[in-house]
């Protein structure tokens, strides 16, 4: 690439990034049409981009294909990775693991990190080649030593949970821990975790606070209800039930279901908040319509007690024979006991003894 193409291609970036200047797509297009035609790879490259996102131009696979290729075909091995991912994801071309095979291959061989990413991701899945997970980890080890946080942490999961390789929590906490020090949410939310469990590790939560805020500070999901499961039970130096119920609703209102219960017991006992049954149910019911069997059974538990609602003993045999039908052991004892006893529903000593041997059974397991 000559010299005039470079400056051409860099002012093309100064323009598609808006650095030190106004950001224009038009001219971003304009100056790496220029290079291009000075046959700069990276600017045949980006204008693939520019086709695949509608970037100041009309989005179109099938022209962002062409200058992949181009790009590709000219040994620029960012082009190769991005064509090898087109033939995965069968986007402006047709799926074809064995292309995606072969650009991938050609990406790697040149030490570009996701390129080994993706090589690796082939073997592991059996993608195009036999399934090898010695082979995958070969490639992934080249990309991770050249710091790229995906493959770290795809590493620091395979030793954690023995997938493919055998456990090991050293070598976990050390592939997690240069992931999540490059700021990647789900290596933060991992090495938490480890942290928060004492796995591989002595247990610590503050450590563990430490990387879920940093994870939920990110919006992950999981961070942000675990942050608030160790403000909710915690040792002394981390407990703060009050920003405990913040995190939790904030994580229900995503739908996530153990939040959901979690912050209704909040609500329901008035802890780190005011006590509002109505809240607590309407949380449980939340989760209860998704399935969730310790919703189900409090939900129950309600409507037999007939707290935060109106008692109805049907109601919460429903709700509670919904719960023990998935092996919630608690369901199944209440509903033994109601049999026994005849609360709100005929007595009946088979069905009684039905759900506490189904109980004894599934604590068993």
């Amino acid at each position: 690439m000559t010299g005039m193409a470079q400056s051409h291609y860099r002012l093309a970036m100064n323009y598609y990034q808006g650095k030190g200047v106004k950001k224009s797509y038009a001219e971003a297009l304009k100056w790496f049409q220029l290079a291009a035609q000075e046959n700069s790879p990276r600017a045949i490259f980006m204008l693939g981009r520019m086709y695949d996102t509608g970037k100041g131009v009309t989005e179109s696979p099938i022209e962002a294909i062409k200058h992949y290729r181009q790009a590709a075909e000219m040994g620029y091995a960012r082009a190769q990775n991005q064509l090898g991912q087109a033939y995965i994801k069968g986007h402006g071309v047709p799926a074809d693991f064995d292309q995606a095979l072969k650009w991938f291959r050609l990406a790697a061989e040149q030490n570009f990190s996701d390129g080994q990413y993706n090589l690796g991701l082939m073997y592991a899945k059996g993608h195009g080649v036999p399934k090898d997970f010695l082979e995958a980890r070969r490639w992934w080890g080249l990309a991770a030593e050249q710091g790229n946080p995906k493959v770290q942490f795809t590493l620091g999961h395979m030793y954690l949970v023995g997938k493919g390789v055998k456990k090991n929590y050293s070598k976990a906490r050390q592939w997690l821990r240069q992931a999540a020090e490059q700021g990647l949410p789900t290596a933060q939310y991992h090495l938490g975790m480890m942290y928060a469990k004492g796995t591989g590790v002595l247990q610590s939560y503050t450590e563990a606070r430490m990387w879920l805020q940093k994870a939920a500070e990110q919006n992950y999901l999981d961070a942000i209800y675990n942050l608030g499961k160790l403000f909710s039970t915690g040792s002394e130096e981390v407990r703060d039930p009050t920003s405990a119920v913040v995190l939790l609703q904030q994580a229900a209102t995503r739908g996530h279901q153990r939040a959901q219960v979690a912050v209704g017991h909040h609500f329901a006992q008035g802890i780190g908040t005011s006590q509002d049954l109505q809240l607590a149910y309407h949380w449980w019911f939340e989760a209860a319509k998704s399935s969730n069997a310790d919703a189900q059974y409090n939900l129950g538990i309600m409507y037999i007690n007939g707290k935060g609602v109106k008692r109805d003993a049907l109601e919460g045999k429903k709700w509670l024979t919904k719960a023990a039908d998935q092996g919630h052991t608690k369901a199944q004892y209440c509903l033994g006991v109601m049999y026994s006893t005849g609360t709100g529903v005929p007595q009946d000593m088979d069905e009684a003894l039905r759900w506490k041997e189904a109980a004894e059974f599934w604590e068993s397991l």
